[in-house]
């Protein structure tokens, strides 16, 4: 009997006042991380870790493409004009995944 893993797809809503304030350094939680449980998944580059059940869980391209974008960010910018972050996270908005995989 074959092993068939279900995805469970859970849809989220990435705000760019969460971005803006993740970059800026007014919050420790990535803005993926408001749209989910932040005490039990963290964010990385690449996965989700889920704390209570010990794992990784990857993720698809989107959401590797945002969060080096996203990282890309937050080290430029000290060096950036608040007005000049503010578009960039309007277009980070955008491209932020609208959708996870938690399983």
């Amino acid at each position: 009997m074959a092993y068939t893993r279900l995805m469970q797809k859970v849809k989220i809503k990435v705000s760019r006042y969460d971005i803006f304030d993740y970059v800026t350094n007014r919050s420790t939680f990535d803005p993926i991380e408001k749209c989910i449980d932040p005490l039990r998944y963290e964010v990385f580059d690449t996965f989700i870790y889920d704390s209570k059940e010990k794992k990784n869980i990857t993720q698809d391209e989107k959401f590797c493409k945002f969060e080096w974008e996203l990282t890309k960010l937050r080290n430029n910018a000290r060096h950036m004009q608040p007005d000049e972050i503010d578009r960039i996270c309007e277009e980070l908005e955008e491209i932020a995944p609208d959708s996870l995989d938690l399983n």
